[in-house]
């Protein structure tokens, strides 16, 4: 991260548990993070909006709670751990040193004020979702929906013998490696293309995530075990015809 840096650079983003890949960074990553963000004076922007979608024995720390001083913005919202994608509502704390960043704070709020703001019953939502029952919790535990459609395509990738990926331990993605056989004949694009044109699937190209490599795709973990199951049928027919 830190030969990235130049003088055109503000901040690091994370994301945290990760989208496209699940994963979940541990306290010494994050440390690391805020102490390049300390030594360069950049600003800290965390997307945590994954934060109680963990599974097995991962942690989620709010990096907010070891920034200290460094000037940090942290970002959740309605849709994802709430289920409320429709509300179209989230919010933004700041930590550290405020004063510093002042001019900063004033333009997200006059934003926020003229183009962001989000609609009423959508704001009384956020106390009551908050506040009230945490229903993710069983929907991520063993058995739970979320986490058995995880184990499902985990289960899928190892059976088969054209993907690979580190199991996502986050989040509801998975960052799904082809195979030298395949990616080599056609880049995660052309994959994507020729999966939704054949068999009727639809998976986002690995690249369309910044990536400098393009032997990857993302797959969402949402659907039910048996779905998941028959799209991984479908990925593999597709993928030995190619390979």
């Amino acid at each position: 991260m830190e030969a990235l840096i130049t003088d055109r650079t503000r901040s690091i983003v994370v994301i945290n548990p990760n989208n496209p890949s699940g994963a979940v960074y541990d306290r010494d990553c994050l440390r690391q993070i805020v102490e390049l963000a300390t030594r360069h004076d950049l600003i800290i922007h965390s997307d945590e909006i994954y934060d109680r979608i963990t599974y097995d024995d991962a942690e989620f720390v709010p990096l907010a709670t070891l920034a200290g001083d460094a000037a940090c913005l942290t970002y959740s919202g309605l849709s994802k751990v709430y289920r409320a994608c429709g509300y179209r509502v989230g919010w933004c704390v700041f930590s550290g040193d405020a004063e510093r960043i002042e001019p900063y704070i004033n333009a997200m709020e006059l934003l926020a004020a003229l183009r962001l703001c989000s609609n009423v019953p959508g704001q009384w939502a956020v106390q009551t979702a908050l506040g009230g029952f945490q229903s993710i919790q069983a929907l991520v535990e063993p058995g739970g929906r979320m986490y058995q459609s995880r184990q499902a395509v985990i289960e899928c990738v190892e059976k088969s013998q054209f993907l690979s990926m580190n199991k996502p331990s986050g989040a509801m993605y998975a960052f799904i490696k082809l195979c030298d056989g395949v990616s080599q004949k056609l880049d995660d694009k052309a994959f994507a293309l020729q999966l939704l044109e054949d068999k009727h699937v639809l998976v986002a190209p690995g690249s369309s995530f910044n990536t400098p490599y393009s032997n990857y795709f993302r797959i969402t973990t949402l659907p039910d075990p048996d779905v998941l199951h028959d799209v991984f049928d479908r990925i593999e027919a597709l993928l030995e015809h190619i390979a």
